[in-house]
């Protein structure tokens, strides 16, 4: 993964003054890469860490402590508005980089622009996880586990740089915080009863949960628990959450659409609560401490689970294949059907 020199050298006497960490992936992907940034910042207490990523990626690290500056470049293969960086602005991006001379190139996930860096050898050591998976696939066992937060973390393994945090996080600001208090107290919630997120969307048809048990799921946890049912998503999935509305007895709150990414991180921090879909929510609530059941069909919470102390999922047919497709290539309605409410009821118990 690195040039063969870097062998030689002691990560001890390593002293990187600037580092560029390379994740256009999406949101939710990193999310699950913060702790390479904690870790970095441990390790590297002086450099100056850089964050390449898109513009979603922007907002999960505008706030972190261990990143100090954000260069956003929208990639093609991973922006799902269709909208990504112009050719020209990208040769743009490449040369302002060039000018940065960056110590260390970390790229946990890239496209063309990453693979020319490593081509014209942008700065004098490079971290690659594609180096450690060509390696995997050639049966040289290169990651120490199968999730996404090991795997990049196993690529500062590979060079003995120390990894001693290993749990995503998200940090709202300040301002956040008190907006959330304040959007809540407005809406009508109140203190005295546990508040409870579900989200019940994702870009994947496949990957959501049935509405009706989503609305049974609710319906008992206001019976139950007493519970403040808080519904939360991006404005596309409005018609997901009034079609589970409707379906329920129990009132409950949709502030689908009304939050920016921070926001929404500051009121799931206020929740004792979140059940939703493998979605970039899910891992939003893990990271900020909030306790996480994630439902899973065709996607594989080995892989993408959310991380914390406080988290568990629930995946009722693991031998289906993860796909990411539209509908399943074994007919009927997929995977996610063979969840049942009393499998998400038993698991909040």
């Amino acid at each position: 993964p690195l040039p063969s020199d870097f062998d030689r050298l002691n990560p001890t006497e390593f002293k990187p003054r600037r580092i560029l960490v390379m994740k256009l992936d999406h949101l939710g992907d990193v999310l699950l890469a913060t702790p390479v940034f904690s870790n970095l910042r441990h390790a590297y207490p002086e450099a100056h860490i850089h964050a390449l990523v898109g513009s979603w990626g922007g907002t999960v690290l505008r706030n972190h402590p261990d990143v100090d500056k954000i260069v956003q470049y929208d990639a093609h293969f991973f922006c799902r508005d269709g909208r990504s960086t112009r050719l020209h602005d990208a040769f743009q991006l490449f040369r302002n980089l060039r000018q940065q001379k960056y110590d260390l190139l970390i790229d946990l996930r890239g496209d063309w622009l990453t693979v020319i860096f490593a081509l014209l050898k942008a700065a004098p050591y490079r971290l690659d996880r594609a180096a450690l998976q060509i390696a995997n696939k050639f049966g040289y066992a290169r990651f120490t586990g199968s999730h996404e937060v090991e795997r990049n973390l196993d690529v500062l393994r590979s060079a003995h740089i120390p990894t001693p945090f290993n749990i995503p996080t998200f940090h709202p600001t300040s301002a956040d915080e008190t907006w959330a208090d304040d959007f809540l107290k407005a809406l009508g919630v109140v203190t005295e009863r546990p508040l409870i997120a579900i989200h019940p969307g994702s870009p994947i048809a496949l990957k959501r949960w049935h509405t009706e048990r989503f609305a049974a799921v609710a319906d008992w946890l206001i019976a139950h628990a007493m519970a403040q049912i808080i519904f939360v998503g991006v404005s596309a999935e409005l018609p997901i959450i009034a079609g589970i509305q409707k379906q329920m007895r129990g009132k409950s709150f949709n502030i689908a659409g009304e939050t920016n990414l921070s926001q929404l991180a500051a009121i799931l921090k206020r929740c004792v609560l979140f059940i939703g879909n493998d979605s970039g929510p899910m891992h939003l609530a893990a990271a900020v401490g909030t306790r996480t059941i994630g439902l899973y069909g065709p996607s594989a919470p080995e892989r993408f689970g959310p991380v914390g102390p406080h988290c568990c999922t629930i995946r009722r047919k693991p031998d289906c294949p993860p796909c990411m497709e539209t509908s399943c290539k074994f007919g009927g309605e997929g995977c996610m059907k063979e969840i049942e409410v009393e499998d998400v009821i038993v698991t909040v118990q």
